[in-house]
């Protein structure tokens, strides 16, 4: 995909973080293979899913009742717990635990389809399908990434535009 835009700080550090453990590739990015590479469990239940530490161990639990694709969105959500957060949710104010959801939330798009993989990207009508097949999320993951994407590209046109209103005002 040719891109000329400015990555968020959060896209930085998730590349950053994926290429020190040598994740460079859409087909790196499997459950276990990421497991493995930060070095935490993850273990399926028949229950909601959820992350914490326990005995100086980082697990994962996944929800076994819902498709591969789904899960796989809920990985990247507890990831970003795992890897960012605080695990006393349940004793936290409210403001902050929202926040932290909200972070998690966000968190799924750039983890699932980072920075450094967009290259791998297709800019065609088929161009969700084919990043829901090759990055193995939800096509919802897909367009939340697609219209990040089209808002950073904006962002830059705007940085790109905004020398050039001081010049303009004098004509």
């Amino acid at each position: 995909m040719d891109l000329e835009y400015v990555p968020t700080h959060l896209e930085e550090w998730i590349s950053n973080e994926y290429i020190k453990r040598n994740v460079l590739y859409p087909e790196d990015l499997t459950i276990p293979n990421l497991s493995k590479r930060f070095n935490f469990l993850v273990r399926t239940h028949p229950r909601d899913s959820a992350s914490g530490e326990w005995a100086g161990i980082h697990l994962i639990h996944l929800d076994n009742r819902i498709d591969h694709l789904k899960q796989k969105e809920n990985f990247y959500h507890e990831l970003c717990h795992v890897l960012r957060h605080v695990y006393t949710q349940d004793k936290m104010p409210q403001m902050f635990f929202e926040l932290q959801e909200y972070e998690a939330r966000n968190f799924v798009k750039y983890a699932a389809i980072p920075y450094h993989m967009l290259m791998y990207l297709k800019r065609d009508e088929h161009s969700l399908k084919h990043a829901s097949e090759l990055f193995g999320v939800p096509i919802e993951v897909c367009e939340a990434r697609l219209n990040a994407i089209k808002a950073r590209q904006a962002y830059k046109r705007s940085q790109l535009f905004r020398p050039l209103l001081p010049a303009m005002s004098k004509c």
